[in-house]
């Protein structure tokens, strides 16, 4: 199995917390893969796609992709938080990637937020069949996101 990120902090971090000896950690940018084409049965992006311009990073994806492999995306959609929720979620984002993760937030991190709707009607574009979408809501603060998960197939 192979764990990606194109953030040094953001692997260091993943190395401490996942010890499973089959998982290998690799510095790669999603929107310009090393890999070949069909390489992966699957791959799994989380909270990923709004740091990225998402029609290449999902071209790239589809490419790495084998015929009918599956591509999970875990997409946080902000714009479904009001106001002030919506400003304390980015605060917390700058402050944990700043004291957590070591690393600044990207220039217009807010510039490619995709709700599932769009995100959906995007991988179709790509000749991405659907499988499924779930969203899960943590309500324990208003200002948490709701993630959705959409599974799609390489057609």
């Amino acid at each position: 199995m192979l764990a990606t990120d194109l953030a040094p902090g953001m692997l260091a971090v993943a190395k401490q917390r996942i010890k499973a000896a089959n998982v290998h950690f690799q510095e790669q940018d999603c929107q310009e893969p090393s890999f070949p084409d069909s390489t992966f049965d699957a791959v799994f992006m989380s909270l990923v796609i709004h740091f990225t311009d998402p029609r290449r990073t999902v071209a790239e994806m589809r490419r790495i992709l084998k015929p009918g492999g599956l591509l999970i995306i875990a997409n946080g959609d902000p714009t479904v938080l009001g106001g002030m929720d919506r400003f304390r979620w980015l605060m917390r984002g700058f402050y944990y990637g700043l004291t957590r993760h070591r690393t600044k937030p990207p220039k217009g991190i807010t510039k490619n937020l995709m709700s599932e709707r769009q995100l959906c009607e995007l991988l179709v574009k790509f000749n991405f069949k659907i499988q499924s979408t779930e969203t899960f809501h943590n309500d324990s603060r208003s200002y948490n996101m709701p993630i959705e998960y959409i599974k799609a197939e390489k057609i």
